[in-house]
């Protein structure tokens, strides 16, 4: 076995873990473990197929490669939302107060 396929095969691995934990409730769908090997596993069988090319395979690869980067982009900008506390929102009182909330305490 090459070192190419090895990678491949690592790849394949990582979808099918990512799927698996998913499946079985183990790994969450925005979690960040989900994310990497969902992000990990398109690079290992892209880097396969350089050596062994195959179109279909390569559109494929790319296309999971993009949509695992949207969800990571997406999942991160949600994440970083709920971690802003906005004005009256139940934050530090006092913080609140130097931000002009007019809500009683």
């Amino acid at each position: 076995m090459s070192t190419a396929d090895f990678i491949g095969i690592v790849g394949v691995i990582c979808y099918q873990v990512a799927y698996a934990g998913l499946q079985l409730g183990r790994l969450q769908r925005d979690g960040k473990f989900y994310f990497y090997l969902n992000l990990f596993g398109p690079c290992c069988l892209l880097y396969s197929l350089v050596f062994h090319f195959n179109l279909a395979a390569a559109v494929s690869q790319l296309l999971w490669l993009m949509w695992s980067v949207v969800g990571v982009v997406v999942t991160a900008r949600a994440r970083r939302r709920q971690a802003v506390p906005t004005a009256g929102s139940g934050g530090d009182p006092d913080r609140s107060a130097a931000l002009g909330s007019n809500s009683p305490m």
